[in-house]
């Protein structure tokens, strides 16, 4: 009788997986790693210029971002202190997974997503709805 090779690499595959997922899992989340310095930076820069230089922010902000903001006719500039403003106090908390990211300060909550050009904000003003819900943001893109 042959013996039953699916069922002999399947623990092997299941570890392997697992093992990936950790060291996945790992890399994403807190400020330390060098990967997530570009991520916190951009955040920290963006909440700094938000209400001092609101047009520093606006050059932050994903193209989408920017024009959903900029839809009724609004310059950005004038939106974004009284939508994104906020306070941050400590180091922020930076998740990143792959494209995306998500930077917290409390309840301050940023996201971000990689482009050619470093990273941009994708929504900010951000607060948390409910466990395991969207966030509501105040600017955000389509």
């Amino acid at each position: 009788m042959a013996p039953d090779l699916h069922r002999r690499r399947m623990p092997c595959l299941a570890v392997a997986g697992a093992t990936t997922l950790a060291l996945l899992l790992a890399g994403c989340a807190g400020r330390g790693s060098a990967e997530n310095e570009p991520v916190a930076d951009t955040a920290t820069r963006f909440l700094a210029s938000v209400t001092s230089a609101p047009d520093q922010g606006c050059d932050l902000l994903a193209p989408a971002t920017l024009e959903e903001v900029e839809a009724d006719g609004e310059q950005c500039a004038d939106v974004l202190p009284e939508a994104a403003g906020g306070e941050q106090s400590g180091e922020p908390t930076v998740d990143v997974y792959g494209r995306d990211a998500m930077v917290r300060w409390g309840e301050q909550v940023i996201f971000l997503a990689r482009f050619d050009d470093g990273w941009r904000v994708t929504a900010a003003g951000c607060e948390p709805t409910g466990k395991d819900l969207p966030y509501d943001c105040e600017v955000e893109g389509p």
